[in-house]
This record gives C-alpha cells, structure tokens and sequence, in this order.
C-alpha cells in the first residue's frame, strides 16, 4: 500500500476547527473601537486610568442604569435635573443582568456593565448574520457601524441599546424560522427592556401573515385561521409579560402601574400628534433664521425622518415585519416629543440593518462610508463625554 496515498487519506478525514468570519469580525472591531477610543482619551486628558476612562464615557442615562443597579428603584420623584423626576422611567431588564453580572465577577457596575455591553453587541452582530441573507458587505458595514461608528457609545457604556438590538436580531431571526413560541418568548425580553418592545406584538403577527402568503394563502384566509393558530396566539400573548411585571411592581412600589409612563412628564413628554411634533422641531431650526448650522432639534428631526424613510423601504423590499417594527418604534417616541429621536433610531436594528443593505449596494460607496464614520467616531468622543444634546 502506498503509505503517502494513506497519510493523504487520513490527513483529509481529520477535524479542523475554524471559527467563520462572520463571528470574529466582531470581536476584531470591538477590540479596535475600544483601543482606538481609549487612545483619542488618553491624547486629549493625558490619563492613563481606564476606569477614568469608562467614567468618562458614563454620561446622562448611563448614571441612571448605574443607580438602578446599584441601588434599584427609588422611592420618590427627588432627582435628575429639576428634582421632579425619578428611574421609573428606567425599564429593569438591563440594569438586572448587570447588578447580577457585577455580584458574580466582583467588578463594578460601571466596569462590568461596560464589559457587558461591549459583549452583547458582539453577540448581537453574530445573531444578526442570518438577517443579511449571506451579503458580507453589507455586514460587515452594519458591525463597523456599531464599534466605530458615530455612536459607538451607545454599545460601550451603560445603555440598553446593546441589548435590545441583540433581542431585536434574535426575535426576527425567530420569525424568519417560523418559530413563533420562542420569538414571542424573546418580545417577552424585549417588553422589559424598553416600552417599544411591546411593538413586537405587530411583528409577529405582520411576519406569519408574510410566510403564509409565500405559503400559497391569501392575507384574508390568514385572518380568518388566525384565532385556530395557538402558536401565534401565544407568541403575541407572552411579549407584553416583560412590561406587565413591571407595571405590578411599580404598582406595589409607588402605587402606579403606568409610573414608567407618567413620570416621564417631568421631561416634558406628553402624547401628541408625532407629526406635528416632527414640524414643530424643524420650524425651532428655522424659527429664527438659522441657516448655517444644524442645530440639536433639526438633528434629532432628521433622525426620525431617515428612519420613517428606512420603515418604508422595508415594507417596499416586502420585509412588513420590520417595517411596522420599525415605523411606530420611532412614531411613539415621536407621539410625546423630538428629543433623543437619535438614539431611538439607532436602537432601532432593522433600521440599521436596511441601511446597510442600501449603502453596502455599491462598492464605492462602502468604501467611502468607512472612513467617514471612523472620523466621525474619533471626532464625537469628546463632545460625547461633555454631554451634548447632539448625540442623545
């Protein structure tokens, strides 16, 4: 027998082990998003102290996830700004894993959190690769948007931006596999992380009308089988669990379930028509002939316009699910008023995901893009950290 025939033979049955590119490429670019912050800190405080650093980075509702971890829910309206406001505005589900995470590892909250955070949005890229249907560009643009994007931040520090989009991503994955349970079950998580994932009810039910479209059926026969189907019943049924036990404990804390919703008052929220919120924060821009620069109202005005846009290019592609996702995510935080509309579409991971999709089209652009949104990232560290409205 030929002895090299055999060794070849053998060497092809062996098991190798190779980790895809679509699991590593996040790690390689969260690595390089916090050096690289971490470098543009040190150049302009000359501080070497990491922790310094994370304080640095902790600014506005990063404090508040802080005290709710540390110290939970408070008593009264006695703090923030004008001392008639409180962190029952604050959903728990983040602020619990990192209390838990920081008694297991003895870390600070502040530095477990970070750590946390850093690690669900990798975790929430990898999920989201199912999402892209194959299309590495695309991405890989949407990963170095999260860890060195213009808004990097929100996926350092504490805030449940990393978190949400992780069971964003991993609902609609859900959907995508026709598994109903388990996806309402995710909403469920959704629900106890911020108040728009009570919108996932929608999508599910937006996603099973589209597979059984596709199915061969028609979206009158699918309403009208809709109270037969025990699954669906059941997946829309468990995503408002989150924000119900919630509204029981602020029942039993302070004595208003919706607390989470009325204290928000004391920022000025009210429901009105989103709308008009929407002209009424591009008029501020123009009121008094500012034509030069973009002033906090007409950036946050833009960001909810891109992503209305961004709703309606999903439900054009055909992705409804996403779309009504997608659209009211950004109509009901709009609904009380423009501020932070930023980070709400930015949370926002189908958002994200669809712009990915357009501008990874075409390769110049991609290339283009790159670049701009590493400047941008190293150019908004500091005016981050002095806590401007810009980015909020």
């Amino acid at each position: 027998m030929d002895d090299s025939l055999t060794e070849t033979n053998v060497a092809a049955r062996r098991w190798t082990f190779r980790i895809p590119a679509y699991i590593l490429l996040p790690f390689y670019l969260m690595l390089i998003g916090v050096a690289l912050r971490y470098a543009v800190y040190i150049r302009d405080t000359g501080t070497w102290d990491f922790t310094k650093y994370l304080r640095a980075l902790c600014v506005y509702d990063c404090n508040a996830y802080e005290r709710l971890a540390l110290n939970g829910y408070e008593g009264r309206p006695s703090g923030f700004d004008k001392g008639d406001a409180n962190n029952w505005a604050f959903f728990p589900f983040y602020s619990i894993l990192v209390w838990a995470l920081a008694k297991v590892t003895g870390l600070t909250v502040l530095v477990a959190g970070s750590i946390f955070t850093c690690l669900l949005t990798v975790w929430a890229a990898i999920l989201s690769w199912p999402l892209f249907e194959n299309r590495f560009r695309a991405y890989f643009l949407f990963c170095f948007f999260l860890f060195l994007g213009p808004f990097s931040y929100y996926f350092t520090t504490l805030y449940t931006e990393a978190l949400f989009i992780l069971l964003t991503v991993a609902g609609f994955s859900l959907l995508k596999q026709k598994d109903y349970v388990a996806a309402g079950l995710t909403g469920a998580f959704m629900s106890a992380t911020r108040s728009t994932g009570l919108l996932f009810m929608a999508a599910i039910i937006a996603a099973a009308a589209q597979n059984h479209i596709k199915d061969g059926g028609t979206l009158r026969g699918f309403f009208a089988s809709l109270w037969k189907r025990t699954d669906l019943l059941l997946a829309v049924a468990l995503v408002p669990i989150g924000v119900s036990i919630f509204a029981i404990y602020l029942w039993f804390h302070s004595g208003d379930a919706l607390a989470f919703q009325h204290i928000q008052r004391a920022w000025g929220r009210a429901f009105a028509n989103p709308f008009w919120n929407l002209w009424l924060t591009i008029e501020l821009q123009f009121k008094n002939g500012n034509f030069k620069t973009i002033s906090t109202d007409l950036a946050f005005g833009i960001a909810a316009i891109f992503g209305m846009v961004m709703s309606v290019v999903m439900a054009w592609k055909g992705k409804w699910d996403w779309a009504i996702f997608s659209l009211f995510g950004v109509l009901l935080p709009l609904s009380t008023n423009a501020y932070s509309m930023l980070r709400f579409v930015v949370g926002l991971a189908p958002v994200l995901i669809m712009s990915a999709f357009i501008f990874s089209r075409w390769r110049w652009v991609f290339y283009l893009l790159l670049p701009v949104l590493l400047i941008l990232d190293v150019f908004l560290l500091p005016t981050w950290m002095s806590r401007s409205y810009y980015l909020m």
